[in-house]
């Protein structure tokens, strides 16, 4: 995650997502758990014209305030907690005022109190996602999770962010769900994507997992574009 790309039709997707889950009583707290990296020069601003967005629009809350995070100027993930606790949700972000890198990876992950695992939503959301074979600033390791998955309890959800390569979207799909259940026994990863990101979750409960599969379908039917 990067607080220049902060606001963007990303954002408002996944945390669409997190407000519906904390909205419908699923979880009592959400955590978040950035991956933050620096920013960087760019070409073009990110995405966030709201008429291109795939999810997140009937949310007129949470819309106008990552638009006045655009338009004033203000993009950063630290106002998030302020966000969610107006809405009567308890929220943290982790490691707020710390880049994530490589080298800290091991210390980064392993720092994250067991207190945040419990009966939570757990977002963890790195550049582009899962990626064994390069392992940079912007990855999330297979390692990483599996050892997150261990530690949470059996009221939480593990939630992460994927990025689709260019092109590859079914195929690329069955492919990231089968490597998690291999590489991590005893998952069944449940996901959602637009053609553009995946945001997966794992939960070790079936009756969470039974109530989240509800509520995706429910939101899924809502945001098909006609």
């Amino acid at each position: 995650m990067k607080n220049q790309n902060f606001g963007d039709n990303r954002d408002l997707l996944k945390f669409d997502l997190v407000y519906q889950i904390l909205n419908k009583g699923l979880v009592k707290q959400f955590n978040y758990i950035p991956m933050l990296t620096p920013d960087i020069p760019q070409k073009e601003e990110p995405h966030f014209c709201r008429h291109e967005a795939t999810g997140g629009t009937a949310n007129q809350v949470l819309m106008s305030f990552l638009d006045n995070s655009i338009i004033n100027e203000t993009r950063n993930i630290s106002q998030l907690t302020e966000f969610f606790h107006k809405q009567g949700f308890k929220a943290n972000i982790y490691a707020l005022n710390k880049f994530f890198t490589h080298i800290n990876r091991q210390s980064y992950f392993k720092d994250i109190p067991n207190t945040d695992l419990a009966g939570s939503l757990i977002l963890v959301d790195p550049d582009k996602g899962l990626e064994e074979r390069v392992s940079n600033d912007g990855n999330l390791l297979y390692s990483d999770l599996q050892q997150l998955y261990e530690r949470i309890e059996e009221n939480s959800y593990l939630m992460f962010t994927q990025r689709f390569p260019e092109n590859l979207f079914s195929e690329y799909l069955e492919m990231r769900t089968a490597e998690i259940q291999d590489l991590i026994p005893g998952t069944q990863p449940i996901s959602l994507d637009d053609l553009d990101t995946i945001i997966f979750f794992l939960t070790k409960s079936k009756s969470l997992e039974s109530r989240l599969l509800q509520l995706l379908k429910e939101y899924t039917q809502k945001y098909v574009k006609k």
